[in-house]
């Protein structure tokens, strides 16, 4: 893996760095499929949302059918909709054959209902979680976090997205008719054999974790399109990968705005061509389509830009327009429909205000390095997986509570990789990224975020506290989004108290 944070320095800066590159790309020949859009779930009447997790088929692939995962459906799983100062009651049941645990990724929950690997139900076993929500409106999403199965679940289909509401966002004219003019992007990359069934192993996966060769959007295969309104259209981007880092644009290297990441809303929405996205991250952006042309959304594969030769501009400019570079991942055409109301108001200039904590709150530092061992197994993991990837030099064990962190208290983290680039992801919070791979923090990461990406050039820094309490029955998980790695040891617990 070879990100580093100058790419993405880069890669959210003007739309002069590779201008006519992007606007003749060699598509694919299929012709595309209709965007589908996730049922949706309102959780904001605090009636129970049931939701079975399930075996099932699904169609990916003309004339196949693919053995899948999924929760209410084959694949995926429905929209949860909630709202700010409500209870959202959950009722889950595991019809499978195989434990599962469901964790609300970007929720600021308890321990005891944040669906980590301590969760797991069993199969026939159910799960009733309340989960008093107290966040400001983001886009967040569940997915299997069952210990040691975690990439495998997900892969086959344990995942959705929880979207949350709130006044103040509502009273900005965003975009937010689900479906219409508000989008869901599940974005995830998947092989398939000559069946149509899944290829993945989690001990055949490298070690940058499992990548497929075939994007996937909302559990189709791209390219797709999508018929919008004829004006501002909002994108709620979720990079689902197992393990893929995507780069964002669009065809004509229009820009689009970041109004949101992991926690919500931006303090102000940030101009951008493109942008690069890690497993576990999402991003809200809004694309203006007042000029009623069609435009392609791609996604890019981040480890094919090589920013060792040509530099991620030369790298960009070859895969989309050398005739001997693979194509673009034609992703989802956003396809204007007049006969569709409009948003044309104009996009606030200011969100959302974010203090951060003065120096004297900070009451504590520890210091995480993410190290890939490939010295053998670890003891400590019941069984699950090949476990030779760390954090601090030890390996995920449901036993061991690793941390101990104070209710309430600011503590600032700092975190590096040994070797490549990893998304950082800690439980039942949202914090404030402070440096970044030793860098200055771009403005699109200036917001409240779960997930941080690092590297081994450099410290990554994050301010955060945490607001409820998570017990050593039912502790707290930071890991390594990246499935393969999190499954294969580079995980740890802590309690707060």
């Amino acid at each position: 893996m070879s990100l580093r944070l100058s790419r993405r320095q880069l890669l959210a800066g003007s739309a002069s760095l590779f201008g006519a590159s992007l606007i003749s790309p060699a598509w694919s020949a299929t012709i595309p499929a209709k965007l589908p859009i996730p049922p949706l779930a309102d959780g904001t009447n605090e009636e129970p949302v049931d939701l079975r997790i399930r075996a099932g088929e699904h169609t990916f692939l003309a004339g196949l059918k693919t053995p899948t995962l999924g929760i209410n459906q084959d694949f995926l799983g429905p929209t949860i909709r909630t709202r700010r100062n409500t209870e959202l009651n959950l009722n889950y049941l595991n019809t499978l054959e195989e434990g599962v645990s469901i964790h609300g990724h970007g929720l600021h929950v308890p321990g005891d209902v944040d669906g980590g690997p301590q969760l797991e139900m069993a199969p026939g076993e159910g799960w009733k979680p309340s989960l008093s929500i107290v966040q400001p409106a983001a886009t967040c999403w569940y997915h299997s976090h069952t210990h040691g199965k975690t990439g495998d679940q997900v892969y086959r289909g344990l995942a959705g997205m929880i979207l949350i509401d709130d006044d103040d966002s509502d009273a900005m004219d965003l975009p937010n008719r689900y479906g219409v003019d508000d989008l869901p992007i599940i974005i995830q990359d998947r092989t398939f054999d000559g069946e149509g069934r899944f290829v993945y192993s989690l001990y055949d996966a490298d070690e940058d974790g499992w990548f497929g060769d075939t994007v996937v959007i909302n559990g189709a295969v791209a390219p797709l399109v999508a018929d919008v309104p004829a004006g501002k259209v909002r994108l709620r981007l979720l990079n689902g990968a197992n393990a893929r880092f995507y780069v964002i644009a669009f065809s004509d290297n229009r820009v689009f705005h970041k109004i949101a990441t992991d926690g919500g809303l931006l303090p102000s929405p940030v101009p951008m061509t493109t942008m690069e996205m890690s497993p576990g991250e999402r991003c809200e952006i809004i694309v203006d389509l007042e000029d009623a042309n069609p435009v392609d959304l791609l996604t890019f594969f981040e480890d094919e830009i090589d920013d060792e030769g040509a530099g991620i501009v030369g790298s960009l400019s070859t895969l989309v327009g050398g005739s001997d570079a693979a194509p673009p991942r034609a992703s989802l055409t956003l396809r204007p429909d007049a006969l569709l109301v409009a948003n044309n108001a104009p996009l606030p200039e200011k969100l959302i205000a974010i203090s951060h904590p003065e120096e004297h709150e900070i009451k504590n530092v520890r210091e995480f390095v993410l190290e890939m061992d490939h010295g053998g197994d670890h003891a400590g993991h019941d069984g699950h997986g090949k476990m030779d990837m760390t954090i601090n030099g030890a390996v995920m064990d449901m036993s061991v509570i690793n941390e101990r962190v104070g209710l309430g208290v600011w503590e600032r983290w700092r975190i590096r990789s040994d070797q490549g680039a990893h998304p950082f992801h800690i439980h039942g919070c949202s914090f404030l990224i402070e440096q970044m791979e030793g860098e200055i923090v771009p403005a699109d990461q200036q917001g409240w975020k779960d997930t941080v990406v690092l590297d081994d050039d450099d410290w990554s820094e994050i301010v955060v506290r945490f607001d409820h309490v998570a017990t050593e029955q039912y502790p707290y998980m930071y890991h390594c989004h990246i499935l393969e790695h999190e499954d294969r040891g580079m995980m740890g617990q802590f309690t707060v108290t």
